[in-house]
C-alpha cells in the first residue's frame, strides 16, 4: 500500500534554514510497518538528511516521540496503515513546547535541567548515625501509591501537550513533575517537606491547569495529574499554603462549606489578597464585556446547607481516625 508522508522539514545551517516547511515522500507500506520503520526508510532509499531520533524501537527508551496527525505519540508503537485509515493523511511533526534543532529533533536540554530542580532521588534524614541505616517497611500500599510514577520513559510527550507549559515555559512541566511524587511519596522519604516547598514556589505545581492532556497522551500510563494533585494535596496537609494555588483551594473548600457553593467573586480576593485584586480590575472590566465576570451572590447560601456541613463534618472525622491507626 503505497502512503504519502509529509514531514515536517527544519535545517538551521542551511541559507534559508530558519524557515520550516514541509517535504512529502512515498512508501510502500506493508502490514504492521510503525511509523519509525516509515522514517528508517525514507532515510535509507530516499534522502539520509532526513533527521530524528530512535533507539530501542520497543517503547522503552522514549526516543521517538514526535507528532503524528498533530497528536503526540511514540513513533515505534504507531501503526503506519491503522494511523493513515483513520486520518486520511499522515504529517509528522516534532513534539510541540520545545525548540527545534533539525526537522524532527527537539532541544531536551531544558527537560533534562527541569528534571533536575526536583531533586529526582530520595533524601536522606540529615541527623542519621554514621554507619546505622534505618530499616523501612515497605506494604504492597505503599509500592502503589507511586507505580504509575516509576513507569516513566522520559519521552517527553505530555510536555509537547502541556497547555500551561505552552503558556509559561518556566513551568516545570508534568514529566518532572510526576517524577517528584515518585520520591515525595516513597515512604523511605526524609526530605519530602522541604521538596515540597521548593515545588510550591512560581512554575511548580499550582501551574498545571488540569487539562488532562498530559494523562491522555502519555504512552506508558504515568498519570502526571494525578501525580500533581498528589503533590498538592501532600504540600496542603505539610502547611505549605503561603502561595496563590493553596489559598485559592482553601477558599473553594471554605467557600463550598459555608455557602454550599463557589462564591466566585469573593474568592479573588481570599486568593490575590485585596492589593493584588485591586490590580485585577482591567482584566475584570474586559471579563465583565465578554460576560466572563462573576457577581456576588445576594443570597448565596443554599438550602439544606446542613447536608453539606455534615459531609464536610464526616470527612473531618475520618480523616482524624486515619491519623490514629497505626503504620506499618
Amino acid at each position: 500500500m503505497k502512503i504519502d508522508l509529509k514531514i515536517r522539514r527544519f535545517n538551521p545551517t542551511t541559507k534559508n534554514g530558519r524557515e520550516p516547511y514541509y517535504q512529502a515522500y512515498s512508501i510502500e507500506a506493508s502490514e504492521g510497518m510503525t511509523v519509525l520503520e516509515a522514517l528508517m526508510s525514507i532515510a535509507a532509499a530516499q534522502d539520509p538528511t532526513l533527521s530524528f531520533r530512535r533507539s530501542c524501537r520497543s517503547s522503552i527508551c522514549g526516543s521517538c516521540a514526535i507528532k503524528i496527525n498533530g497528536f503526540t505519540k511514540l513513533a515505534c508503537s504507531t501503526q503506519i496503515i491503522p494511523e493513515h485509515e483513520k486520518a486520511h493523511e499522515m504529517v509528522l511533526e516534532p513534539i510541540a513546547n520545545h525548540t527545534v534543532l533539525k526537522d524532527l529533533i527537539v532541544d531536551f536540554d531544558p527537560f533534562w535541567k527541569k528534571l533536575d530542580k526536583v531533586k529526582p532521588y530520595l533524601m536522606p534524614p540529615e541527623t542519621q548515625p554514621e554507619g546505622r541505616t534505618k530499616e523501612v517497611h515497605i506494604s504492597e500500599k505503599d509500592a502503589e501509591a507511586i507505580d504509575h510514577a516509576q513507569k516513566c520513559i522520559m519521552c517527553g510527550s505530555c510536555n509537547s501537550e502541556c497547555n500551561a507549559l505552552e503558556i509559561e515555559k518556566k513551568y516545570l512541566g508534568p514529566a518532572a513533575l510526576a517524577k517528584a511524587w515518585r520520591f515525595v511519596g516513597d515512604v523511605r522519604e526524609e526530605g519530602g517537606r522541604k521538596r515540597l516547598g521548593r515545588l510550591s514556589d512560581d512554575h511548580g505545581i499550582w501551574d498545571c491547569v488540569r487539562c488532562v492532556h498530559c494523562v491522555e497522551y502519555c504512552p506508558k500510563g504515568v498519570e502526571p495529574l494525578t501525580a500533581i494533585e498528589r503533590l498538592r494535596s501532600r504540600a496542603i496537609q505539610e502547611g505549605i499554603k503561603d502561595n496563590h494555588g493553596a489559598k485559592h483551594v482553601e477558599a473553594m473548600v471554605n467557600s463550598v462549606k459555608k455557602v454550599g457553593r463557589l462564591d466566585e467573586a469573593a474568592m479573588t480576593f481570599k486568593t490575590l489578597g485585596l492589593l493584588r485584586s485591586l490590580g485585577m480590575i482591567p482584566f475584570g472590566l474586559k471579563m465583565e464585556m465578554h460576560g466572563k465576570m462573576p457577581h456576588p451572590h445576594l443570597f448565596p447560601q443554599i438550602k439544606k446547607i446542613d447536608e453539606v456541613r455534615t459531609i464536610y463534618a464526616e470527612i473531618k472525622r475520618k480523616n482524624k481516625n486515619a491519623k490514629k491507626k497505626p503504620k506499618g
